[in-house]
């Protein structure tokens, strides 16, 4: 087996453990929004029972999916990688575009904007790999 033998579907298997890092990532946050609804952990909306509806709705919205994008990531279906998406932008609109409402969180808006990006980069490599095969598996 050559070199080039061994390197075929790199990126493919790259993006399979990629989705796995990232399912685990968002099963953690979708844990710590459960935490913060019930009473364990703060938010920058304050303790659950205070927020106002608009952090309550974020809250639960993100609680749940969060947790279904990160089993369908996990399990490599294309409804994680179509719920990661929504997730991810949602929060970024939540922290950019509805700042007055939610707040600056900029750390979550440049992990969400990088994961994305690391994701697209795998994608087009993979693209590209399975172009130049001579067999295409998928």
């Amino acid at each position: 087996m050559t070199l080039s033998e061994r390197d075929e579907g790199r990126y493919l298997k790259a993006i399979d453990i990629y989705g796995r890092v990232i399912s685990v990532v968002l099963m953690l946050f979708g844990l710590r929004e459960w935490a913060v609804i019930m009473g364990v952990a703060a938010s920058f909306g304050g303790p659950f029972e205070t927020m106002t509806v608009a952090w309550k709705m974020a809250t639960m919205y993100l609680a749940v999916v969060n947790l279904v994008a990160a089993v369908g990531l996990w399990m490599r279906v294309a409804w994680g990688n179509v719920l990661w998406i929504c997730a991810a932008g949602s929060e970024i609109a939540f922290h950019t575009v509805f700042i007055e409402t939610y707040g600056s969180d900029y750390t979550i808006v440049v992990f969400h904007l990088f994961s994305l990006g690391g994701y697209l980069a795998l994608f087009l490599l993979a693209r590209k790999e399975q172009r130049a095969w001579p067999f295409h598996f998928r």
